[in-house]
C-alpha cells in the first residue's frame, strides 16, 4: 500500500512542478507581447491609442495567468499537507531550495485565556 501511496504522489508530482513551469513561462511570454506592443506603436511612430485594446486584454490574460500561478503554488503546499496525511515524507522535486511552509505552517499559535 505504501508503494501505491508513493506512486500516486509521484505521479502529481510530476504533473504539478510542469505545470508550474509553463505557467511562469506563458507570465514571461506574455509580459514581452505586451512590450513589443508598445515599443512597435512607439517604433512604427502611431498614436498612442494604436492597439490599446489589444494590450488590454493582453494585461489581462497576464494578470490571469499571475492568479493561476498563486493558484498552483497554493495547490502546492495542499498537496504537500495531503502528502503527510497519507504517511508520506516530503522530498524536493522542483527548485533546490524545500518549500516554502504552508499557512497552516507559519499560524501563530492562539493564546489560550481562562473565561469566568
Amino acid at each position: 500500500m505504501l508503494n501505491q501511496r508513493y506512486a500516486a504522489a509521484k505521479a502529481v508530482a510530476d504533473e504539478l512542478l510542469p505545470a508550474e513551469r509553463v505557467v511562469d513561462e506563458a507570465i514571461v511570454h506574455n509580459a514581452r507581447l505586451a512590450i513589443a506592443v508598445v515599443e512597435g506603436r512607439r517604433s512604427a511612430n502611431l498614436p498612442l491609442t494604436t492597439g490599446q485594446e489589444g494590450l488590454d486584454l493582453v494585461v489581462q490574460a497576464n494578470v490571469r495567468l499571475c492568479e493561476a500561478r498563486g493558484l498552483l503554488a497554493a495547490a502546492h503546499h495542499a498537496f504537500r499537507q495531503t502528502q503527510s496525511e497519507v504517511g508520506l515524507r516530503a522530498y524536493s522535486w522542483g527548485d533546490i531550495q524545500e518549500c516554502p511552509p504552508s499557512k497552516a505552517e507559519t499560524r501563530a499559535p492562539i493564546p489560550l485565556s481562562i473565561v469566568a
